[in-house]
């Protein structure tokens, strides 16, 4: 008698054992495929950042900037090559339940792109980004979720800055690796 064959009518001896131990490996599987994806992911974000980049904020809440005034004393720290700076602006575009992403007022400044290297975005829509007080530049799936194009206004409510505000899109930028 043959091994396979021995093994299937076995399995078929007792159906119940055998469907709960097919269920319980599956299950383990599963799990095991779940929980790598969730580590994964976890640390996706992490391994595409700059390992040199060091990110302080207020204790309380991004809401709340550091003082201005640290960036001298941050700077002044041996080992510190750039510091620059980013304060959350919370604006809303068109209604606050579907259309949330993340924007920040930043320092902009040629050494913000030194501090995010993964951010690849064109030498012509960086200059045209660093000459202008209104320019923003986005991610590409910001970009194409709401259908924006480099040179496009867009108006967004302030909430921590009350009032309307226009910006104007001169970049478009992607992620030097996928995550």
């Amino acid at each position: 008698m043959r091994l396979s064959l021995l093994i299937f009518k076995n399995a078929l001896r007792h159906k119940l054992r055998s469907l709960l131990t097919v269920l319980g490996i599956a299950i383990a599987i599963l799990a095991f495929a779940l929980l790598r994806t969730v580590i994964a992911s976890w640390y996706s974000g992490v391994e595409a950042s700059n390992p040199n980049r060091i990110v302080t904020r207020n204790a309380v809440s991004l809401a709340f900037p550091l003082p201005v005034s640290y960036k001298e004393t941050l700077q002044s720290i041996p080992g510190v090559e750039v510091v620059s700076y980013a304060h959350w602006f919370a604006g809303i575009y068109i209604d606050e339940k579907h259309s949330f992403f993340p924007q920040f007022a930043i320092e902009a400044t040629p050494a913000w792109f030194d501090i995010f290297p993964e951010m690849v975005i064109s030498t012509e829509q960086k200059e045209a980004f660093l000459r202008e007080r209104n320019a923003a530049i986005v991610g590409i799936e910001i970009a194409q979720r709401n259908g924006w194009q480099i040179g496009q206004k867009i108006q967004m409510r302030g909430t921590f800055f009350p009032g309307n505000w226009e910006f104007v899109i001169r970049g478009i930028y992607t992620g030097a690796t996928p995550l």
